[in-house]
């Protein structure tokens, strides 16, 4: 224990420490922009491609040895007389670590979902089929749609775009799903536990009673129709 107390009187040990308090506070704000409601794939798609490009500008920084993107870092390094200068190759080779990762764990996200985001400026994805890309281009050129698209909410234009062009629609509609997280999942479930415990003596609660995690409305006839086509074949 007291060999452990001893590493707060190192001045190194200081310095790693506070970049770490800075790297794992931008790691949580990055954390809670990714959680809420109407949080689709795009939406987190592009904090990710931000938080990526940061950790590139940080890189690149350190190896300038400017620290002030860290603010514990920085007010313990101008602090201390042998400064960081021997650490931050250390902290660089972190960041650039890091940002490896992302790129490992979340490939392409920059791009990934352009056509349904803008699907008039963008192109077709390479995975999409040929019919897929034939119905990206009679929707595009839609000039209803083209003018109905800056007037209404994504996921709503999507809505409307699969009832004429159903095989892009329904992929589009998929990916705007707004459970991209598990927010509204805990949500729901918290929601459940509150009425069944700490307000459930105190409310008139009806006998059908159902708590909504999303604003989308389930289709249970064409869910139907697809387990019914399912079991035929």
């Amino acid at each position: 224990m007291y060999e452990a107390a001893a590493k707060f009187g190192d001045d190194m040990f200081l310095i790693k420490l506070a970049y770490l308090s800075d790297i794992f506070s931008k790691l949580n704000e990055l954390n809670l922009q990714l959680q809420g409601k109407d949080k689709h794939l795009p939406h987190l798609a592009d904090k990710i491609n931000t938080f990526t490009r940061k950790l590139n500008v940080w890189e690149k920084r350190m190896s300038q040895g400017r620290t002030d993107v860290f603010e514990n870092l920085t007010e313990l390094a101008e602090s201390i007389d042998s400064g960081a200068t021997t650490v931050l190759p250390c902290i660089q080779q972190h960041i650039e670590a890091l940002g490896g990762f992302f790129g490992k764990y979340f490939p392409n996200s920059a791009t990934q979902y352009d056509w349904v985001v803008d699907p008039f400026h963008a192109s077709a994805p390479a995975d999409f089929s040929c019919a897929e890309e034939e119905q990206l281009i009679e929707m595009t050129s839609d000039s209803a749609l083209r003018l109905r698209f800056p007037t209404i909410p994504l996921s709503q234009f999507w809505l409307e775009v699969e009832k004429q062009y159903p095989l892009i629609g329904q992929k589009a509609v998929g990916i705007l799903l707004p459970f991209a997280t598990s927010y509204l999942c805990e949500i729901g479930f918290s929601a459940v536990a509150a009425l069944k415990t700490k307000y459930r003596s105190q409310l008139n609660i009806e006998p059908d009673l159902r708590v909504a995690v999303s604003s989308i409305h389930p289709r249970f006839d064409e869910m139907c129709g697809m387990k019914q086509a399912h079991c035929s074949h």
